[in-house]
């Protein structure tokens, strides 16, 4: 059990470099399109739709990172004050439920990618780009979170 913690936590802390990566390609996309509209007047064609695609890809890779550093909202107004158990027992609540919402969103996300890839459907861009491709980012940033949602749950068992 500790090793599969360790193997999801390494795991998540990839895809938190591959979102920092993303987060650095958007912010030179963007620079460099602006040094080359005030140098030439011209444009990156690209640059408002890839940096969108980018910036989703730097907020779904982050999801895990940010859930195993416990940066997600947590409001303890009220289970701050039961005893230690108690409050364990809620956290060990809240990730199941999490966890739940999660599988069912990560399991939508894979079809919506089945279908921009099955039907092809691109976007209504000039760079015409297949959905899909942009569109993974969201089952693998679910799929990271869902098993950092397993990681946090073992460990609240672990203590």
């Amino acid at each position: 059990m500790k090793r599969l913690v360790i193997w999801i936590d390494r795991l998540t802390d990839i895809f938190a470099y591959l979102s920092a990566f993303l987060l650095i390609i958007t912010i030179v996309l963007i620079v460099s399109n602006i040094a080359l509209m005030g140098l030439t007047g011209k444009s990156i064609m690209i640059t408002d739709e890839y940096s969108a695609y980018m910036f989703a890809g730097f907020v779904m890779f982050g999801l895990a990172h940010t859930l195993k550093h416990n940066g997600h909202i947590r409001i303890n107004v009220l289970t701050s004050r039961f005893s230690l158990n108690v409050q364990k027992i809620f956290r060990i609540y809240a990730l199941v439920v999490a966890l739940v919402f999660t599988v069912y969103i990560f399991y939508y996300s894979v079809y919506m990618v089945y279908q921009a890839y099955v039907y092809q459907i691109r976007s209504d861009t000039v760079a015409q780009t297949l959905l899909w491709i942009p569109q993974l980012v969201m089952p693998m940033g679910f799929f990271v979170l869902v098993l950092q949602l397993i990681s946090e749950a073992l460990k609240e068992f672990v203590r």
